[in-house]
């Protein structure tokens, strides 16, 4: 038996629909995740005496958990990630940037750079970021704890060792924008010590 004009007419809209769902579906699916970038330290008091030694950049070691691109949720034990959002780099390639850029904008030493750069340095800075995330349990804070090593590239010999960590507060509702604006902050603070500690060194 034949279907009728009606039925035939309530197919297509059947699948008119469902064409329209899928499209959709899929837009949603594709939609790119909101990027977000860090600072380097700014605003440096005084103008140390530059050094003369060269201070390579090492790129920053860190757990899997973290070196990528999200932003990382903790609750108790469990880890989780902003949903949405990432970082504009994975997180170790993006703070090697910012830690040379603070340098920079310090103008303590007598030259900077990444250990890419291909530099002939006179000392090297090791780093390892230990925390970098939200910690959402009982007033959400932002947390990073870095522990940074400089060692003579003439012998290799560790010539101080030093751990630097801080937080903000995280706000209210944990997204993209105050995550990133309140782990910004506390980088700030990581950055600035580490640089001023750094540069009685080098």
């Amino acid at each position: 038996m034949l279907p009728t004009q009606s039925e035939l007419g309530s197919a297509r809209r059947v699948l008119a629909v469902a064409s329209i769902a899928l499209a959709l579906g899929g837009c949603l699916a594709e939609r790119p995740n909101a990027t977000f970038d860090l600072a380097a330290a700014q605003g440096f008091q005084g103008r140390a005496a530059s050094g003369k030694g060269v201070l390579v950049v090492a790129e920053p070691t860190a757990i899997q958990t973290i070196d990528s691109q999200s932003m990382v949720v903790r609750s108790g034990d469990q880890v989780s990630y902003v949903p949405g959002s990432q970082w504009s780099d994975r997180l170790p390639k993006l703070l090697q940037t910012r830690i040379v850029q603070s340098f920079e904008n310090a103008g303590r030493i007598g030259s900077v750079g990444r250990s890419d750069d291909r530099l002939s340095g006179d000392y090297q800075l090791l780093t390892d970021i230990r925390t970098f995330e939200i910690n959402a349990g009982g007033g959400a804070q932002a947390r990073v704890e870095i522990a940074a090593k400089i060692v003579s590239t003439r012998d290799g010999r560790v010539l101080s060792g030093r751990v630097f960590s801080a937080q903000a507060p995280a706000g209210g509702a944990i997204n993209g924008s105050s995550a990133s604006s309140s782990l910004d902050r506390a980088l700030s603070q990581v950055l600035s010590e580490l640089v001023g500690w750094a540069s009685g060194i080098v």
